[in-house]
């Protein structure tokens, strides 16, 4: 029966790339426990420590009337679609303000996260219902972003330059698309979504370190891996620091042009440099051997494009 659910299509696509198989033993045991009045005792405990799988399951087992209410009002009519396009276009060069010829959409009471994948995009309930608190729809329209932006083909990649150019894109992706919901969030009370914490403060870090590495490897040393740089992202597909590096983007008067070429991550960090330069209280920058060592990446795989 467990297997069954983890192959419902949508739970397959969210699970594939949110949950290790480990991640995924301790899952199953949250949800023996939550459901069976027998471990009650148990289940006191693990969410009196606040267990993190043990408290997610319980508030969709408390919460399943409100998710089943909300489930059924999406078949009624398209506000959530409109929604979505909504929120994303503004995110979008004019170019990319279509429509998802076949748009498959799977909502789900498992995992507290959202995830566009070539088949659709999944969507956890609970973390819809949790963004629906700050704007109904932000969280949907966050995820419609990438169905309308796949990104840019850069035909074969060296292996040297794939762990760079993933979290590049990543950083690009996450933080044009942050730009949907993250300001509201972040202008909530107290920060209730912890967004500084996890987003903004770590990021001037990461780019020193970042920049560390590039001119490293610009010097002939060592390739710094994917799995290096998603760890340095604290595993948040480079929303740690696309989301800081895009607010700096926007805040600073180049917005227009991070949307006009929002399939370059290199024109990403080279306006990032600009604006960082810009602002009233200097950021976090790149070094000069690194923007070197970008510009002439940059020429290896995009036909070069002025930076407005």
């Amino acid at each position: 029966m467990w297997q069954e659910f983890l192959e419902i299509p949508g739970n397959k696509i969210y699970v594939r790339g949110i949950y290790s198989a480990a991640d995924l033993v301790r899952y199953r045991k949250a949800i023996e426990v939550v459901y069976m009045p027998r471990h009650d005792s148990l289940l006191q405990a693990k969410l009196k420590h606040k267990v993190w799988y043990y408290v997610m399951v319980n508030d969709y087992k408390g919460g399943e009337p409100e998710y089943r209410s909300y489930v059924a009002s999406l078949t009624k009519n398209s506000v959530a679609v409109d929604l979505m396009y909504q929120y994303a276009y503004p995110q979008l060069p004019p170019a990319r303000r279509t429509k998802v010829a076949k748009l498959n959409l799977y909502y789900a009471a498992v995992g507290n996260d959202a995830t566009s994948q070539e088949a659709g995009i999944f969507y956890s309930l609970r973390a819809v219902l949790d963004a629906n608190e700050v704007k109904r729809g932000l969280m949907e329209g966050h995820e419609m972003y990438h169905q309308l932006q796949p990104g840019r083909d850069f035909g074969p990649i060296a292996a040297d330059d794939e762990g760079l150019l993933q979290i590049m894109l990543s950083m690009q992706n996450a933080g044009i698309s942050d730009q949907i919901d993250k300001p509201l969030t972040l202008a909530q009370p107290d920060d209730s979504r912890d967004i500084r914490e996890w987003a903004l403060t770590p990021a001037p870090t990461f780019i020193h370190r970042m920049d560390s590495a590039i001119q490293a490897r610009a010097r002939g040393g060592a390739v710094a891996t994917g799995r290096w740089h998603r760890q340095l992202s604290d595993g948040s597909n480079g929303h740690m620091p696309g989301f800081f590096m895009s607010s700096a983007i926007a805040r600073n008067g180049y917005n227009k042009s991070m949307l006009a070429q929002s399939d370059n991550p290199f024109a990403f960090v080279l306006l990032y440099q600009k604006a960082a330069k810009k602002g009233k209280t200097p950021l976090s920058r790149f070094s000069n051997a690194t923007i070197h060592y970008l510009k002439e990446l940059e020429r290896k795989y995009i036909r070069p494009q002025p930076v407005n």
